[in-house]
């Protein structure tokens, strides 16, 4: 599991963030396969309950596109 470096920092670029069940917030270089993850918009939440991939896969899908303009 790999998180592209572009997709990376479009992501910390965006609004979002990620927190541990503790509301801590979360290394991205150091992810735990027992650990659960929550997507925040600010205070809200966006998707809970997400795996160490689930973190990886939505910065990757939905940060690292290219557009062609």
């Amino acid at each position: 599991m790999e998180i592209n470096e572009d997709a990376l920092q479009n992501f910390q670029s965006s609004k979002f963030n990620f927190v541990d069940a503790k509301g801590n917030d979360v290394d991205l270089s150091n992810l735990d396969n027992s650990v659960k993850y929550t997507l925040r918009d600010g205070d809200a939440i966006v998707q809970d309950d997400m795996a160490a991939k689930d973190v990886v896969d939505t910065i990757n899908d939905e940060y690292g596109k290219t557009l062609n303009v």
